[in-house]
């Protein structure tokens, strides 16, 4: 009897120690987190070295220096497509019973394509993904100019091909003008171009235009001894010179009002050059090899006044300007601004 209860001990105390020792031996599952740059170009994707177990709460990490040229980090995904969950940075998630990969996710960056139309009529600004290409704009226009296209300077040195050239940062694009004249050019009223204003257009003209003929070979200034007020001298005065010489100077075919009542090509908003006016006219047409405009090498009256007595004249042989009576007779060449 004592050694049946003894057996039956010893079985039982066996049988303990399996089940004890079989306890141990039985591990508890553990998981891991991984992190995939998913399409990365710079930086280091983190990595989290720690061992989870299901129900522990995870700390989603941050992304550090992880980069992707032409996008901006959205945070974490459970699906590369980005289609998952999404993990933001510094977030937590209760671990499940499975290994867990977090994929960065990517937004496309866009970029703002601005268009300068210096000068010309204004042309609204788009905007393109990163890599993408911008759809040509409507051509802005510039009163006296030919549109020449868009560069990507204010110099207008490298075009901008919009069937190849794509957007990777905000950028600015410069319109190109052409002026619609070139010194000694024919201009619309059959004259020659003797003037191109610099800076373009503005005051209602960018060009000054010489009748193609003398209108008279021998013509005075008029009202010697009456001051007209006709003291405009530069570039850009020779028709208010006009207009002041014909409201107080009633004599007819005067050399102002030879030009004030020119019809001619068309147009009849002809006035007598100022004394700088009559200068470029000299010196772009007449003062050149060849010459060109058929002037004479004879005195030329400006509009420009100098007292009631005098006013002055250029002449053509050798581009002196001086002082002359009223009442003598030089030529006279009509201009126009437009």
């Amino acid at each position: 009897m004592f050694k049946k209860r003894n057996l039956i001990f010893l079985s039982l105390l066996i049988l303990g120690v399996f089940l004890i020792s079989g306890c141990w031996l039985i591990s508890t599952p553990t998981y891991t987190i991984t992190y995939d740059g998913n399409g990365h170009t710079g930086g280091s994707v983190p990595t989290d070295s720690t061992v989870y177990k299901e129900n522990d709460t995870v700390t989603v990490l941050d992304k550090g220096d992880l980069v992707k040229t032409g996008y901006t980090f959205a945070g974490w995904n459970t699906a590369a497509d980005g289609s998952g969950t999404d993990q933001a940075e510094g977030s937590t998630f209760i671990m499940g019973a499975a290994d867990v990969t977090l994929f960065a996710k990517w937004a496309t960056n866009t970029y703002t394509v601005i268009f300068n139309s210096q000068g010309g009529s204004a042309v609204s600004s788009k905007t393109v993904e990163h890599g993408g290409k911008v759809t040509k704009p409507t051509n802005p226009t510039k009163t006296g100019y030919t549109f020449g296209g868009w560069y990507k300077e204010f110099g207008c040195t490298n075009a901008w091909n919009f069937a190849n050239d794509t957007v990777t940062a905000n950028v600015t694009l410069y319109a190109k003008w052409t002026p619609l004249y070139a010194l000694r050019d024919t201009g619309p009223a059959g004259g020659l171009i003797f003037y191109v204003k610099e800076g373009g257009y503005s005051d209602g003209w960018m060009y000054l235009e010489a009748a193609p003929s003398d209108q008279s070979d021998g013509a005075e200034w008029g009202c010697y001894g009456t001051y007209c007020g006709a003291d405009g001298t530069a570039v850009g005065t020779g028709e208010q010179n006009t207009i002041d010489i014909e409201a107080r100077c009633a004599t007819d075919d005067t050399a102002a009002d030879i030009c004030a009542n020119l019809s001619l090509g068309g147009y009849s908003d002809w006035f007598l050059p100022s004394r700088d006016e009559l200068n470029l006219m000299y010196t772009n047409l007449h003062n050149i090899v060849p010459p060109v405009g058929g002037f004479a090498d004879y005195y030329y009256w400006s509009s420009s006044e100098f007292d009631a007595a005098y006013a002055w004249l250029q002449n053509f042989y050798d581009g002196v300007q001086d002082l002359y009576y009223k009442n003598n007779t030089p030529r006279v060449r009509a201009v126009r601004a437009f």
